[in-house]
């Protein structure tokens, strides 16, 4: 009985302890189980081990990716604005358009212009500004005593509605101010309290706006005289300020206007009066906005060389020729198509009518020896001061055409250069009929006095309005470097449908499928692990249980000797 209870024992010992009795010290059989099933285990996850490299060479490659992505759309918010594109043309600021004030004097007036503003120059003269009319109560020796009024007046400035303000014989100035202000918005007219002593408050009552007398009609009781706000004819008594209308001349036009903002006498352009200089005539001259060019075209000049630097990076290699450790898209086929694509539109060429043969270098922009680029800014300067349209016809979209009346409504980024006469038909009634090419009506069709490229040809995105007669335009569009780079940068690395959220999107949806497979090898080598573990558990409890049974035999023969 005792041995068969110590053998009923030692089995279940050696059944419940599993992994932890399979080491070789604690065997019975002095196998070491543990070692055999890691080395089962580690051969099925060494299939999750190369997939959770993949997956992690996968996410330095977006990261590269993304980086590059996020450098090439840098240089591309740089060249938005030099593409001469407007906001309906695919663009979100014309730099080219926007104008910019020069003045000589700017202490008397500053200037805002809209884009597209004809540009010219002005003799402007401030002559006199506009200004608030302000008026004062008779001192009074406390601002929160009772003042002992009763009665009603009305105010109002030339702009605002008259409102009734009345008052009892214990309010104060400071309950006199505020009854004013809490109905300024209607009135115009605005109060407050200087102290003008150790022991004189005055009430100052001032016009919201320039240019607008105040009115103040007493309600019977004399509080106005009493408050010494007028005089006993009903006349304004302490007059700070006399009112007056700013009066300009520009280029010997006298104008007068109740504001010293006066933006309807030169149109799109809107100027701000600061002070009168009767005697001095101020040049100001309306021209294209060069210092906005200017810093656009540094900024891609930067822009444009820290993504070589991210390019170089990329290519570098070890002493031995391998890829550096951070050139994690090295020989990839992505970025070497995506730099081609880049150096083939930096190198835009464009002809003027005079043979001219436009290029980088006609800014003032050259390579350098590891192809960044360099700015000399002497010969930017130049070019920009003497030659803009040869700046405009370089770097942006432009479209002539034979008839002034013929514009450009809309032209999309993936339009390319071209030339064609449209044979416009209109019709008795003045209805737009048709606008064909070579015969062809099917290419454009027309709706009012516009003409728009049928979807599928070679005309698709563009829009063009004619205001003319039946005729032929002669049409050329030529698009220059920088809107040629920005659409190839666009299809590069814009956010949605280019090459570089396609490759991003694809290796994310790959990793996610990576991952997926090595969770589920790595789950089942783990019950794969418990298999086997409770199967080498069992036969050592089987060897453990036999070697009990050869003692108990072993000890019964000694015992029966």
């Amino acid at each position: 009985m005792t041995t068969v209870t110590s053998t009923t024992s030692t089995t279940t010992t050696a059944a419940s302890t599993g992994y932890s009795a399979l080491t070789s010290s604690d065997s019975g059989t002095g196998i070491d189980y543990s070692l055999l099933i890691e080395a089962k285990v580690n051969a099925r996850l060494t299939k999750a081990d190369r997939i959770d490299a993949k997956i992690t060479a996968n996410e330095a490659k977006i990261t590269a990716y993304t980086d590059l992505q996020d450098l090439l759309q840098t240089v591309n918010e740089s060249l938005d604005g030099l593409r001469n594109r407007s906001t309906s043309t695919g663009a979100s600021s014309n730099l080219f358009s926007q104008r910019a004030a020069y003045i000589g004097d700017d202490d008397v007036f500053s200037a805002t212009v809209d884009d597209d503003t004809e540009v010219g120059t002005y003799s402007v003269v401030v002559q006199q500004i506009a200004t608030k009319h302000k008026i004062a109560a008779d001192s009074a020796s406390s601002k929160t005593d009772a003042m002992g009024y009763s009665g009603s007046f009305t105010l109002q400035a030339a702009d605002g509605s008259a409102v009734t303000i009345s008052m009892e014989s214990d309010d104060s100035l400071t309950d006199l101010r505020d009854a004013i202000n809490s109905q300024k918005s209607t009135s115009g007219v605005t109060a407050s309290i200087v102290q003008v002593s150790d022991s004189g408050y005055q009430l100052i009552l001032t016009a919201n706006n320039t240019g607008e007398e105040i009115t103040l009609t007493d309600g019977g009781d004399g509080v106005l005289s009493s408050l010494g706000l007028t005089d006993d004819d009903g006349a304004i008594k302490n007059e700070l300020v006399a009112v007056q209308d700013a009066i300009v001349e520009i280029d010997g036009v006298t104008i007068t206007r109740s504001s010293n903002t006066i933006d309807d006498a030169i149109e799109g352009v809107t100027l701000n009066l600061y002070s009168a200089s009767p005697d001095t005539a101020v040049s100001m001259e309306i021209s294209t906005d060069l210092s906005s060019i200017k810093t656009a075209i540094t900024d891609f000049v930067d822009a444009y060389n820290a993504y070589r630097d991210f390019v170089v990076t990329q290519q570098s290699t070890t002493s031995d020729g391998e890829a550096s450790e951070d050139a994690t898209l090295f020989a990839d086929s992505l970025l070497r198509q995506i730099t081609q694509s880049v150096s083939s539109a930096l190198n835009t060429t464009i002809a003027t009518d005079d043979g001219t043969v436009l290029s980088l270098a006609s800014l003032g922009i050259t390579f350098d020896s590891t192809n960044n680029l360099e700015l000399d800014e002497d010969t930017l300067n130049s070019v920009l001061s003497s030659d803009l349209d040869a700046v405009k016809q370089l770097l942006g979209l432009n479209m002539t055409s034979s008839s002034s009346q013929l514009s450009l409504l809309r032209y999309e980024t993936a339009q390319t250069p071209q030339s064609f006469t449209l044979d416009i038909v209109r019709g008795e009634d003045g209805t737009l009929t048709s606008a064909s090419v070579d015969g062809d009506s099917s290419l454009f069709t027309v709706s009012g006095n516009r003409i728009i490229g049928a979807e599928g040809t070679a005309y698709e995105g563009i829009v063009l309005v004619y205001t003319g007669s039946s005729g032929s335009v002669d049409v050329d569009f030529s698009q220059g470097l920088a809107d040629t780079l920005y659409s190839a940068i666009d299809a590069a690395a814009a956010d949605y449908d280019s090459d570089l959220t396609t490759a991003i999107d694809d290796l994310e949806a790959q990793d996610t499928t990576l991952q997926s497979r090595s969770d589920d090898i790595r789950t089942k080598a783990e019950t794969y692990r418990t298999t086997l573990t409770a199967y080498y558990a069992r036969l050592e409890a089987a060897a453990e249980t036999a070697a009990l049974l050869l003692k108990q035999l072993t000890y019964s023969e000694d015992d029966d000797s």
